[in-house]
């Protein structure tokens, strides 16, 4: 029998909302992954009181990136050529990967980055 949330993370994975990307791990190769990408408020401390600021978050699979580090970047609509990773939005992982209870999905903070970052 089929795991239940692996079936539902299957679809949410394929449904609208979520991209082909590519996965670049420091000193590794690049591969391809699916992800989502989303963003979630946050209070960050200023003198005595708090802002609220969005932070981009992006979601993976756990099976297709099993130990996601700070540094690491993730190109939403990249594809690999020759090795490279070729056009895309890129974004470097700043935050502290956080699992799901099932285990199934990590959820990282990231910003913005530039495709010379890759090189």
């Amino acid at each position: 029998m089929a795991d239940p949330f692996a079936t539902g993370l299957g679809a949410l994975f394929a449904a609208a909302g979520s991209v082909a990307a590519v996965y670049v791990p420091a000193g590794a190769a690049p591969y391809p992954v699916r992800a989502i990408l989303g963003g979630k408020d946050e209070e960050l401390p200023v003198g005595g009181g708090a802002i609220v600021a969005t932070v981009t978050i992006i979601q993976l699979r756990r099976a297709q990136v099993p130990a996601p580090e700070q540094g690491d970047f993730v190109v939403l609509g990249g594809v690999i050529i020759g090795g490279k990773v070729v056009g895309g939005d890129v974004y470097e992982l700043t935050g502290e990967p956080m699992s799901d209870i099932e285990r199934i999905t990590w959820t990282i903070g990231a910003e913005p980055s530039d495709a010379s970052a890759l090189a």
